[in-house]
C-alpha cells in the first residue's frame, strides 16, 4: 500500500498567527490587471504582513500597479517562475518571517482562504497546499490541464510511492524552517513540484487544505505552454527521482543494459556452443558493452545511494536553529 505522507484538512477556525511574522510572496509576469487586486486582498486578509510582489521580467505596469496598491516590489530580470519565486524567498527571508505565503498574481486563489492555510502551519506543517483539483471554478483549467495534473501526480505515486492531490498548486504556505533546508534550483512553472517533492521526499509535515480556484480574466491568459512547460516538469521529476532515489534509478538502467546484453550475447553464446565460432563479433562486442554498462549503472546508483544515506544522516545530527 502507498503511504499517504500528507494530511487532508477541512476548513476550520485559523490559529493565532501574528500577520507580521508573515510575507506574502506574489511571482508576477505581465499581472498589471489583477495584481492591484491581489494585493488589496491580502492587505485586508493580513494586515500588517510583508507583501513582496516580484515583478519577473513584466514588459506591463506590474511594478507600478503592485506599488499603489501598497506592496513592496522587487525586479527579477530572468523570465521564469522559479527565478522569481527564489528572489521573493530570498528577500523575504531577510526580514525574519516565520510563515511565507506563495500566491500567484492573477487573482485565481481567494485571500480569504490564507487562515486555513496559516492555521495548518501553526499546527506543525512545515508545507500547507491549496488543493485544487475538486474544488475548481469551471473554466479555471484549460483543456488538457486538468488531466495532465492527474497524470503527473499518477508518475509520482509510482516513482517515489507517495500520494498528493495536488502537485503544482501555486498557493501554499511554506515554514522558515522548510525553506532553509530545501535547496531549490528550479527555474520554471516546474517548481511547485519541485517543492512538493522536496518536501514530500524528505518526509517534512504537509497539509493540504482545500481552496476554491477561479478561472483567469480572459484578458488575463495564462502563461503556462502545456507541451514546452509539460516537458520541463517531466524532466524535473525524472531528475529528482534519480538524485532521490539513485539505487532504483540506475538499477532500472542497469536492468535494461542487462536484458539487451543477455538477448544479444545468447545468440553469440549458442552459435558458439553449435559451432565453436563466433561469426557475429560485433553482436559479440555489443553485448559485452552492453553488460558493463549494466554493471557500471548498477554500482553508480549503490554508491549514490550509500553517499545520500550517509549525507541524511549527518544532516539529521544538525540542530534546527
Amino acid at each position: 500500500m502507498i503511504p499517504d505522507v500528507t494530511e487532508t484538512l477541512e476548513p476550520r477556525p485559523p490559529a493565532a498567527v501574528d500577520p507580521s511574522r508573515v510575507a506574502v510572496v506574489v511571482p508576477c509576469h505581465n499581472e498589471e490587471l489583477t495584481v492591484g487586486k491581489v494585493v488589496r486582498d491580502f492587505r485586508a486578509a493580513l494586515p500588517g504582513a510583508l507583501i513582496l510582489v516580484v515583478d519577473n521580467a513584466s514588459r506591463d505596469r506590474t511594478a507600478e500597479v503592485a506599488r499603489e496598491a501598497g506592496a513592496s516590489v522587487i525586479r527579477e530580470s530572468r523570465a521564469g517562475k522559479g527565478f522569481a519565486l527564489l528572489s521573493g524567498f530570498r528577500k523575504a527571508r531577510t526580514t525574519g518571517v516565520d510563515y511565507l505565503v506563495m500566491v500567484d498574481g492573477d487573482d485565481t486563489y481567494p485571500a480569504e482562504d490564507v487562515g486555513r492555510l496559516l492555521a495548518a502551519a501553526a499546527s506543525g506543517a512545515e508545507m500547507v497546499i491549496g488543493t485544487r483539483l475538486a474544488t475548481a471554478e469551471e473554466g479555471a483549467f484549460r483543456a488538457g490541464h486538468s488531466f495532465g495534473n492527474r497524470l503527473f501526480i499518477w508518475l509520482v505515486r509510482m516513482l517515489f510511492g507517495i500520494r498528493t492531490r495536488d502537485l503544482f498548486s501555486g498557493y501554499r504556505v511554506i515554514s522558515r524552517r522548510f525553506l532553509e533546508a530545501a535547496p531549490l534550483i528550479a527555474q520554471g512553472f516546474e517548481v511547485e513540484a519541485e517543492l512538493s517533492l522536496q518536501a514530500l521526499v524528505q518526509r517534512f509535515p504537509v497539509a493540504e487544505v482545500p481552496v476554491a480556484y477561479r478561472a483567469r480574466p480572459r484578458e488575463n491568459p495564462s502563461k503556462l505552454h502545456t507541451y514546452r512547460d509539460g516537458t520541463r516538469i517531466l524532466f524535473a521529476i525524472l531528475t529528482f527521482f534519480r538524485d532521490y532515489k539513485p539505487l532504483t534509478f540506475f538499477g532500472l538502467l542497469a536492468l535494461f543494459f542487462l536484458v539487451l546484453s543477455l538477448a544479444g550475447g545468447s545468440v553469440v553464446i549458442a552459435e558458439f556452443l553449435r559451432t565453436g565460432l563466433v561469426p557475429r563479433l560485433p553482436l559479440a562486442v555489443l553485448s559485452a558493452a552492453l553488460f558493463i554498462l549494466a554493471a557500471l549503472s548498477f554500482a553508480c546508483g549503490v554508491l549514490l545511494s550509500t553517499i545520500n544515506r550517509r549525507s541524511a544522516e549527518i544532516a539529521a545530527r544538525i540542530p534546527w536553529q
